[in-house]
């Protein structure tokens, strides 16, 4: 595990050092409810789920179900919108539009210092609710395909697991997933990784990787999954490079020289 504040490669285990406890406590929660209930629900009932739809995309099993994959889609939803670096943003974007929305006096003194505008705890659950089903539509409309790391090589995965790339929006920033040209990027384990696209990138000739499209419609049904690439030890390595940009605090590997292949020189 590489610790990007520290700067150091720690000897931990990637479950150890990519779970933060209490994360999700609610501590506002009435007396009567499980302030820890998200967090207890995501590993009881909705990781178990995602892991065997998990082990199906990696082992090309058939099995899947529509429910299943239903679920994974909720999954990898959660991926991206429930993690630090993902609430960071979205706090400062609460800020943002608070500010822009406040009268003139109130902006006045927030500038002088007089007055402080603190974003609780809460504002982050207040985000994922807002957020819970806006991506859904765009995984099941994209086109899917798992690829394989080289022998010897290996995907390294972030404490912001699900990254979103465009070659026009180079990290650490992200571009939208309405974007043309912008991929989903999600590794299954160490030698798997999961890639979305946006047919449209692939079908018109010249389409900008900026072209905005149309909102999605969420249709029932599985979607085809691409398999059989293998990707080189250099691509891979480029890979895990943006993964790095993208994260938050941590990454983690299988090993240390895939870990220092990360680490900025």
């Amino acid at each position: 595990m590489y610790d990007r504040t520290s700067k150091q490669c720690r000897p931990q285990r990637p479950k150890e050092v990519m779970h933060r406890r209490y994360y999700y406590r609610q501590e506002w929660a009435l007396a009567a409810v499980d302030r820890n209930i998200f967090e207890k629900s995501l590993g009881e009932w909705l990781e178990s789920t995602a892991k065997n739809a998990i082990d199906c995309l990696i082992l090309a099993q058939s099995n899947l179900t529509e429910q299943d994959f239903a679920l994974f889609l909720v999954y990898l939803e959660l991926q991206r919108i429930r993690v630090p670096r993902q609430a960071k943003m979205a706090m400062v974007l609460m800020n943002d539009t608070i500010l822009r929305q406040a009268p003139p006096d109130i902006i006045a003194d927030v500038n002088a210092g007089k007055l402080q505008l603190t974003m609780k705890k809460s504002a982050r659950f207040d985000y994922m609710r807002m957020m819970v089903g806006q991506l859904l539509p765009w995984f099941s409309r994209m086109e899917w395909e798992v690829v394989e790391a080289e022998e010897g090589s290996a995907f390294v995965t972030t404490d912001s697991p699900l990254s979103l790339f465009n070659v026009m929006c180079p990290p650490p920033a992200e571009a939208g997933i309405a974007l043309a040209g912008t991929k989903v990027l999600f590794p299954l384990d160490s030698r798997h990784l999961l890639i979305m696209r946006h047919p449209e990138y692939r079908t018109i000739s010249g389409c900008s990787p900026l072209k905005i499209l149309p909102d999605p419609i969420l249709e029932d049904g599985l979607v085809p999954v691409i398999r059989g690439k293998v990707w080189s030890q250099k691509l891979v390595a480029n890979h895990n490079r943006m993964m790095a940009l993208l994260s938050d605090q941590f990454i983690a590997s299988e090993s240390r020289e895939v870990l220092e292949q990360c680490i900025p020189q």
